[in-house]
């Protein structure tokens, strides 16, 4: 802490910050947690496999529609098997891990800003962290990057504390090699790479190679290896082919070819960065932009703590940018470092009581109002109307209604909070300009996501399986079996609670690379496990479908229809929706239509609307 900074009662001062955070956090994390419903295809896919973990107490291998997918470790499983055995099953428990993790993430980004600059930059990144788009979005989702995230972030916060106490307290190292073992059984060998090579390249930048070598290596690598082996060894043993598709197919092979489809040119971070990062990455580029001129001071023991932030920042940057496997997501332990930065930069800002606000903060606000302007202007001009056009392949009219009206409010919000926060800049001073300029920025994300919460309810709606499955579950073929032709539903085992069939060539459908690759061993050996009569092919599914004492249900693409009418002869319709209909297939020996099906429209019945969790 600075001695300009000491309160009076320091205590006091720690408990409101820690109420001030988690009151942010409660809102912004657990708020309506459950309303929405699982997405397609990641957080279905991943709350199912927690609840057959639950369910089957293997807590070993993790199962995905009754099958093995090893695609990711069990870390995270293990957190959402747990939730949803403590909460029950629902969309809010499945969540909560996720937000857990963002709330302890939070927390160790005010303790190391608190640590390196002092209460007050504490503070403002922690709630930097939790207002930014990236972490907000991912706090809040049922995938592993938060959970990442916090392990990564705690191996770092304990090099930080090893490197402060001169590397003499031995648990502080412990830490953060037991740290980076399970972030590594959470996500992969990155859960290593990150931190260990972050930290290289800090002690290279400060020209102090031989630093790095009073790390405790030997102990190090002996707790990494205690907390990463036990579940390697064990689900070695029960999967053999684990090991090899482990570092080849989801680490070496992902990394450096584009096997994994998510490719991107060098440039992908730029605006993950800008809009994840959004608005204080406008404020850091032009804050940046004028400390330029002072990079070699970078190497001063006094800057040390930007020095670090920067290369863990730059890292994650970098090693994802190089990767041929890139999504959004991956940029978020990147947010931790920049959240500190962005606090230290904010302490600029009324240092001196009598002086105007830096340049950089009044062009930053400035920047937000003509953004605002910009996007009002175009959500009415023929961009706009190009733009719609294009989404409309992918998104229902009913949301793509809302979402011209959504984009106009929340830009010209924007340009609000824009044209606020520059006149706050001219003119406050002191304290008094800090506090409000920043307390505006903060809210700038949040209440553009608030006004833009419906259409995007809307969209998750159309993008989930909740409402078929209340369908099914409401009808009087509740427990007829259910395949998906050519076609994969991934939540819907969830809300179903129980496995959905699969017509398919390769089984890509269900997204697991693991299981085409495994599905495709299992049948080139004429092995009896293959499918197991749920991931099926053409001739099966004929077979199935003559024979079957009972009605099949048949879930397929609109444009696959008469396909399925050419395979099945005697296909009726059931629910349909935008891109995809429900056909039953009567029992064998049951009359049925045998005319071709016309163009899937309505009036098929509509797939019912429906509730939420808590």
């Amino acid at each position: 802490m600075t001695e300009a900074e000491s309160p009076s009662n320091p205590k006091t001062r720690l408990h409101l910050s820690l109420c001030l955070l988690l009151l942010t956090a409660g809102m912004l994390f657990f708020s309506a947690l459950g309303r929405s419903p699982l997405m397609e295809p990641d957080e279905g896919r991943n709350a199912e496999v927690g609840r057959e973990m639950m369910v089957t107490h293997d807590w070993i291998t993790p199962h995905f529609n009754s099958f093995v997918v090893l695609d990711k470790p069990a870390v995270f499983f293990w957190m959402v098997a747990a939730s949803l055995k403590t909460f029950g099953v629902s969309e809010w428990a499945a969540r909560f891990p996720s937000a857990l993790m963002g709330v302890a993430t939070m927390l160790l980004v005010w303790f190391l800003g608190r640590r390196m600059f002092g209460d007050s930059s504490g503070l403002r990144a922690g709630l930097i962290f939790a207002a930014s788009p990236l972490a907000l979005v991912l706090a809040r989702e049922v995938i592993f990057d938060m959970t990442l995230t916090f392990f990564v972030t705690l191996a770092m916060v304990a090099f930080w504390l090893a490197e402060e106490n001169r590397y003499l307290a031995p648990w502080f190292e412990a830490l953060m090699f037991a740290a980076m073992g399970v972030a590594v059984i959470t996500k992969g060998f990155v859960g290593f790479l990150i931190p260990v090579i972050s930290i290289l390249i800090y002690q290279a930048a400060r020209g102090r190679w031989r630093v790095w070598l009073r790390l405790r290596w030997g102990w190090g690598i002996l707790i990494f290896l205690a907390v990463v082996l036990p579940w390697f060894i064990a689900v070695s043993l029960r999967n053999p082919d684990f090991p090899p598709y482990a570092i080849w197919n989801e680490s070496l092979k992902r990394f450096a070819t584009g096997s994994a489809r998510r490719g991107g040119g060098i440039l992908y971070y730029i605006p993950v960065f800008l809009a994840g990062f959004f608005p204080w990455s406008l404020f850091m580029l032009l804050a940046g932009w004028n400390r330029l001129r002072r990079w070699r001071e970078l190497r001063e023991e006094a800057s040390r703590p930007i020095l670090f932030l920067l290369c863990w920042a730059t890292w994650v940057f970098v090693f994802f940018t190089l990767s041929h496997s890139k999504l959004p997501t991956y940029f978020l332990p990147a947010i931790v470092p920049l959240s500190i930065l962005a606090a230290r930069v904010w302490q600029d800002v009324g240092a001196d009581g009598k002086k105007r606000a830096p340049d950089w903060l009044t062009a930053g606000f400035t920047l937000l109002l003509g953004l605002g302007v910009v996007v009002a202007a175009a959500s009415h001009s023929w961009l706009y109307a190009w733009a719609e056009k294009r989404m409309g392949e992918k998104i229902q009219p009913q949301v793509l209604q809302l979402i011209q009206p959504s984009l106009l409010y929340a830009a010209l919000i924007l340009a609000v909070l824009g044209f606020l926060g520059r006149r706050m800049a001219a003119r406050m001073r002191g304290r008094t300009a800090a506090i409000a300029t920043f307390a505006l920025a903060t809210v700038v994300f949040p209440v553009m996501a608030l006004r833009c919460y419906t259409p995007w309810r809307l969209y998750a709606e159309s993008h989930s399986s909740r409402r078929l499955a209340q369908t099914i579950l409401a009808s009087p073929l509740r427990d007829a079996p259910i395949f998906g032709y050519y076609y994969f539903r991934n939540s819907l085992p969830f809300y179903l609670r129980r496995p959905e069939g699969l017509l398919s060539i390769h089984w890509g459908e269900m997204t697991s690379n693991y299981q085409v690759a495994h599905q495709a061993a299992l049948r080139r050996a004429g092995d009896d496990r293959a499918g197991r009569g749920v991931l099926i092919t053409v001739p099966e599914f004929l077979t199935l479908a003559k024979t079957s004492a009972q009605p099949i249900l048949v879930i397929t693409p609109n444009a696959l229809v008469e396909n399925l009418f050419e395979n099945a002869k005697r296909i009726e319709p059931l629910w349909s929706e935008a891109d995809f209909s429900v056909w039953e297939i009567p029992p064998a020996g049951a009359s049925g239509t045998e005319t071709p099906p016309g163009r899937v429209v309505p009036p098929f019945r509509p797939i019912l609307s429906g509730g939420s969790s808590r």
